[in-house]
């Protein structure tokens, strides 16, 4: 912008009000709500009561809950909503981008949950949802971000990525929010891609191996630790333990929730066989 000596001094600061305005616009993304669901934890991963007692299976969820808080706050642009009844203790650093929603007596499910969060994503006018479960140990913060990166390719549309048996839906974005319900039940990843063909809308599938990899059996246990953790060394051989324990910390040293569970394997190694 050019100024004249004669250009009036309203003028100017309009003009550069306009010009400020502009590059803020072209600088910032559209923002994408981040929505996580978190059941009860005394009545979450009832399947691993086998193996693990109430008292761990609750420590687990809240290690699920950290862990998941911690990689998911540093995403641009972006608001963390919490749909849960629990009491969860977010760090100061991340309060004014987040959110608690109390489902109060409606806890009836992850549809009821996403539901709940819809309706604050619609009022607040968020380009796109992404609805992310908190068992993923493995999950990759620069593959939520290409997800989300490659919304930018349409309008109208989801990214999805299965569970690892191809019948759950792990990972979910919806452009907008509204252009499916979400459909939690038995077989989600078919429901959520038979709503999205009805619709005509886009769809992309991520193959994404370790996003597929979540916990509800002990079996998804067993599997994260020797596909991805001990790949080339049976997980109840003691011989080597050592040697792979330093390897694990190495490498995952910042995952409290494998962590947590390996302190588990460590003290009970027969349980996993």
């Amino acid at each position: 912008m050019i100024l004249g000596r004669n250009q009036p001094w309203q003028g100017i600061l309009f003009q550069i009000f306009i010009d400020y305005y502009t590059e803020v616009e072209q600088l910032e993304d559209p923002r994408t709500a981040v929505i996580i669901p978190i059941k009860n934890f005394e009545k979450s991963k009832t399947r691993l009561g086998k193996f693990l007692n109430l008292e761990q299976r609750i420590s687990l969820c809240l290690h699920f809950v950290n862990d998941l808080i911690e990689k998911v706050s540093k995403l641009e642009q972006c608001q963390i909503i919490l749909i849960t009844n629990e009491s969860i203790d977010l760090p100061d650093t991340i309060k004014d981008k987040s959110l608690v929603i109390r489902e109060g007596d409606r806890n009836t499910g992850v549809n009821s949950a996403v539901a709940l969060a819809d309706s604050y994503v619609a009022k607040n006018k968020f380009e796109k949802s992404l609805v992310v479960p908190i068992d993923i140990p493995l999950l990759d913060l620069s593959q939520i971000k290409e997800i989300i990166q490659y919304s930018k390719n349409f309008d109208e549309g989801i990214c999805i990525v299965p569970s690892y048996r191809y019948d759950g839906t792990n990972i979910l974005l919806r452009k907008p929010h509204t252009v499916i319900e979400t459909s939690y039940d038995n077989f989600s990843f078919f429901n959520h891609i038979k709503r999205t063909m009805e619709k005509g809308a886009f769809i992309k599938i991520f193959d994404f191996e370790n996003l597929r990899a979540d916990i509800d059996t002990i079996e998804d246990i067993m599997l994260i630790f020797k596909k991805y953790v001990f790949s080339d060394r049976s997980i109840g051989d003691t011989t080597y333990s050592n040697h792979y324990y330093a390897k694990f910390i190495q490498k995952y040293e910042n995952n409290n929730t494998l962590n947590y569970l390996l302190s588990i394997l460590k003290e009970n190694h027969e349980i996993w066989h």
